[in-house]
């Protein structure tokens, strides 16, 4: 009969040197990509609380790309181990996903080694979000959401569709609400110049004296 042998799993030495290298360069980066979130973000929700996982999360990859390749074994256990866990955190915003993302990616780079690669690209990406993605137009600030609440029941929402029409380019109607306390109407308007929210405010006003008019940047409706 023939003989069945086991193949023991081969564990890769680390290089004690390298490993300290790379973690203290993923530390860096990390913090560096903490700040420039904090401080660039044109998320509204908390930026304190994103901010702080983002160097815990890169430091947590790079952990586990060390431990997968020093063994094939400790790998295909890591990937059983993944699929009980289950992420029920809600991201609201793109934005904090890419940097999310980003701080993964950070961890990856840097577990495999590939130091000079990671710092050039993550620099890169640093630069591009300094000069581009923080910009005020991008966050596209001509958009504005428009809550109006009334009470009063002879009020028609045509009316007040028509009374924002014409001062905006567009109108899109996200949300309206009935009850007995008195309506309430969310739009997204779209501006060609700031000083139009007095003239919308005024026109809504002659239709629904008692009305309450609320602008906020434009946000996708949770």
């Amino acid at each position: 009969m023939q003989e069945i042998q086991l193949i023991e799993p081969a564990f890769t030495q680390l290089n004690p040197v390298e490993f300290a290298f790379n973690l203290f360069l993923c530390i860096v980066a990390s913090f560096m990509l903490r700040s420039v979130y904090v401080k660039r973000s044109i998320s509204l929700s908390g930026k304190f609380h994103i901010g702080t996982v983002i160097p815990i999360l890169a430091c947590v990859t790079f952990l586990v790309i060390m431990v997968v390749k020093s063994s094939l074994a400790l790998s295909l256990g890591l990937v059983g181990a993944l699929s009980v866990v289950r992420f029920r955190t809600p991201i609201k915003e793109p934005e904090e996903l890419v940097y999310l993302f980003l701080a993964i990616a950070l961890g990856l780079g840097y577990g495999a080694g590939q130091s000079v690669v990671t710092s050039v690209v993550f620099l890169v990406i640093l630069v591009l979000i300094m000069l581009w993605l923080s910009r005020t137009s991008v966050a596209k600030q001509d958009e504005y959401n428009l809550m109006i609440d009334w009470t009063d029941r002879e009020v028609e929402v045509k009316d007040l569709l028509s009374a924002v029409s014409d001062h905006t380019e567009q109108v899109e109607m996200q949300k309206y609400n009935v009850g007995e306390a008195g309506s309430s109407l969310f739009l997204k308007v779209m501006l060609d110049d700031i000083e139009k929210l007095e003239a919308i405010l005024r026109q809504v006003r002659t239709i629904a004296p008692a009305s309450n008019c609320s602008f906020y940047e434009a946000r996708p409706l949770q």
